[in-house]
């Protein structure tokens, strides 16, 4: 039977994959900050090993949120839905990923913006070459073009 508690233990689990996705963030800001490709290649290997466990514990979260018969309500719902004595921790673990989640998006926010911005300086230093990005990308063969062309 599932209880509660595998569920919170699910939860508690998610926190702790965003905070370890938060890590990543902050290393990959770092590495691109000092534009370090082989630090930045790390990271994106790292953060995709840690996606695929991301994906693959929501599953188990949603699994185990339907056996619960809470299947399509929030966290905050199932919160409210809970008995009083159930109702502290999972409040605790609630608070928790929202901050690890809130930790996780404002450094891939930040990540972001550096990423716009180095590439703001390439394409400005392309453009003193005379070298349009788009037209260099449309001229390039596809994948299925070079396929095509010696099958």
């Amino acid at each position: 039977m599932t209880t509660i508690v595998e569920f919170n233990h699910i939860i508690l689990s998610l926190i702790e994959l965003f905070k370890a996705l938060t890590t990543i963030e902050n290393d990959k800001l770092k590495a691109v900050t000092a534009k370090d490709l082989d630090a930045l290649n790390a990271c994106i290997k790292d953060e995709q090993v840690q996606v695929l466990k991301l994906r693959g514990l929501d599953k188990k979260r949603e699994q185990v949120q339907a056996d619960l018969g809470y299947e399509n309500h929030t966290f905050k719902e199932i919160i409210a839905l809970l008995p009083e004595n159930q109702k502290k921790d999972s409040k605790e673990l609630f608070t928790l990923l929202e901050q690890a989640t809130s930790d996780f998006h404002a450094v891939n926010d930040s990540v972001k913006t550096a990423l716009e911005v180095n590439l703001h300086f390439i394409n400005t230093a392309l453009g003193k070459l005379n070298i349009n990005p788009d037209i260099v990308q449309k001229q390039m063969p596809s994948g299925n073009n070079f396929k095509n062309r010696f099958a």
